[in-house]
């Protein structure tokens, strides 16, 4: 004779042996369960059937715990990316903050300050792309394609690319130059270097880099 409220007991018996051992997990897939098998017992289905459909809708033991095997190396292989560029984010700070202190007061960076907010700088710079990475990584995949310029317009590209890249550099120059001579940045000097970085690299993706459309 068959029993339902045995035959649950024995599925989850078998829930946790092939592994999900996660109370909320288990209660949420029980709950689920029953449900299922309250709208079998409405549609007429005596007890057995209903219990053996609502076990196939749910899914069975073995299928159960692959997919909670693949959320977690999901969830891992996401901690595990992700920890870096976290770590990065909160170094790069801590390596700026004594430096902005003393840009705040002194209005100038100075006595070591100037490489570990140099450094942290990077760091800062170094996680962003990650975690820009990451995101463009969880999009919808495109293909990209390379799309020729035509000549003119090449020459164009590769021209404004270079005066990008020779602005920054006339930004970027008075600061290293400040620092080696002086071991120290002013206020406007950090405000230079930082502009002059910003349109070396600019100028470095447009000169350098082929223009691309994405395609789906």
């Amino acid at each position: 004779m068959f029993h339902l409220e045995q035959s649950i007991t024995e599925w989850r018996t078998q829930m946790l042996a092939a592994g999900i051992k996660s109370p909320v997990p288990l209660e949420e897939l029980e709950s689920h369960l029953r449900e299922e098998i309250q709208q079998q017992l409405k549609l007429g289905q005596e007890e057995h059937r209903a219990f053996e459909i609502s076990v196939q809708k749910i899914g069975r033991p073995e299928l159960l715990e692959n997919e909670f095997q693949k959320t977690e190396r999901t969830f891992m292989k996401t901690t595990i990316k992700i920890s870096p560029g976290i770590l990065g984010t909160l170094t790069g700070a801590a390596l700026m903050v004594p430096g902005c202190i003393q840009l705040h007061h002194e209005l100038a960076v100075a006595n070591g300050k100037l490489g570990l907010w140099l450094l942290g700088l990077v760091l800062l710079a170094w996680s962003f792309e990650l975690f820009r990475k990451m995101i463009r990584g969880q999009a919808p995949k495109k293909i990209p394609e390379k799309v020729p310029l035509p000549l003119p317009k090449q020459i164009l590209k590769i021209s404004a690319g270079m005066v990008f890249l020779l602005i920054g550099l006339a930004f970027v120059m008075p600061a290293v130059a400040q620092a080696r001579d002086e071991g120290m940045m002013k206020f406007d000097e950090v405000a230079f270097l930082v502009f002059g970085i910003a349109l070396l690299i600019a100028g470095g993706l447009v000169t350098f880099f082929p223009y691309t459309k994405r395609r789906a």
